[in-house]
């Protein structure tokens, strides 16, 4: 039985933490690998659910303060300090300094595996983020080592010339989609043969379960599109509040589902108060099951600037529930490829339109949900191309 290791920062709620918790459940059902879970900070709402064979592990030293936040530095004035000079020193900087600075500081990893797996991708230069990329490097003793990115690498700023030498140092990339693996490999040509795609898996059967439990029921009037995610700028969200607008002044009926929190949360709301739409557009808050608002709804709204490969797309073409995104690095691949809706160019203007002829055109919803119906979901793929990168 392979011997891997797989680090991470945390296990709180994050678009890379629920891939990793996916991810750890459906290799624990092949019974082919022996996972030990090393987190710099032994916490999130993740951890308490995790498959019961992996064995979940804290690294200590240095590298806890990049998986914790200030807020939970606040019970040690050590702590505190700790984290909040390193955290300065990488806003003056940059991260490669404060990692330079931790690293003599923190201990090896005591056990040699097979495979290491650093599961999260470095940010931004001057972030005091990631830091997993290093640690598996300098602190992990272990025959082949990975890299997974989860991000369009140019746009969230991880291109620049410390990490593109640390992603040299590993004997194999992987990237979560065919569209973010080709923006790794122009970026970095050199790499190509290293680079693969893994794409993200998961739970579909606690999907539909958690669909299933008190599932919200919308009327039958008009389009329901529930858009699921955080309410920050890159999401665009205030486009498909115009463009329920632009709709709504044509006479045409549609309501917008908001399920999550963020920033913008409050300049939304006025937003849709300001347009005189409070009533067709809803906000939920941070809900800890979308699900059961994404059951009956008839599309699902994908409106950011940029996105890597979002994995609400997967989830509500599980549910049976058409698409209509801007396009982004991964939608194509991921919605039209697969017959799962709709993708138009990012733009408002683009998005209104499409929004506006799918709402005149509601049998063209009625259709893609019947072809989605017909389309089995389950983690084959995604477990095939896993394996063959740790073969590889």
């Amino acid at each position: 039985m392979k011997k891997i290791i797989i680090i991470n920062n945390n296990m709180k709620i994050g678009g890379v933490q629920k891939s990793l918790y996916n991810l750890l459940w459906s290799i624990d059902t092949v019974n082919q690998y022996d996972v030990t879970l090393l987190l710099f900070h032994k916490a999130g709402a993740y951890l308490h659910a995790l498959p019961p064979n992996v064995k979940v592990e804290e690294c200590g030293g240095p590298f806890r303060y990049l998986g914790m936040s200030q807020g939970e530095c606040r019970g040690s004035l050590k702590d505190t300090l700790m984290r909040g000079v390193l955290a300065a020193v990488s806003r003056l900087f940059g991260r490669s300094a404060a990692v330079r600075l931790m690293l003599p500081r923190q201990p090896m990893w005591t056990e040699e595996c097979d495979c290491a797996i650093s599961y999260l991708q470095n940010g931004r230069k001057n972030s005091f983020y990631g830091g997993v990329q290093e640690y598996v490097l300098e602190r992990v003793r272990a025959s082949r080592k990975f890299a997974f990115i989860h991000c369009d690498y140019r746009r969230c700023g991880a291109d620049y010339p410390e990490n593109n030498r640390l992603l040299e140092r590993f004997d194999g990339i992987a990237a979560c989609s065919d569209g973010c693996r080709q923006v790794l490999e122009d970026a970095l040509p050199h790499l190509k043969g290293k680079c693969t795609t893994v794409r993200n898996c998961h739970r579909f059967d606690e999907i539909r379960a958690l669909a299933d439990d008190d599932p919200l029921m919308y009327d039958s009037a008009g389009i329901h599109g529930i858009l699921v995610a955080r309410l920050s700028h890159e999401k665009g969200i205030e486009r498909a509040i115009r463009a329920a607008e632009a709709a709504h002044s044509q006479g045409l009926p549609v309501k917008l589902h908001i399920v999550g929190g963020g920033p913008m949360r409050a300049d939304l709301e006025r937003q849709a108060m300001e347009a005189g739409i409070t009533d067709q557009v809803i906000f939920y808050g941070e809900m800890s099951n979308p699900y059961r608002f994404m059951k009956h709804a008839d599309l699902l709204l994908l409106t950011s600037y940029h996105e890597a490969a979002p994995m609400v797309i997967e989830e509500a073409r599980s549910l049976g529930i058409p698409t209509l995104s801007t396009e982004t690095t991964s939608s194509r691949e991921m919605i039209t490829d697969s017959g799962g809706g709709w993708v138009c160019e990012n733009s408002q203007q683009a998005l209104t339109e499409a929004l506006i002829e799918l709402i005149r055109q509601k049998d063209r919803l009625a259709e893609c949900k019947k072809r989605l119906a017909a389309i089995p979901t389950d983690n084959n793929n995604a477990l095939a191309h896993f394996r063959c990168l740790l073969e590889s």
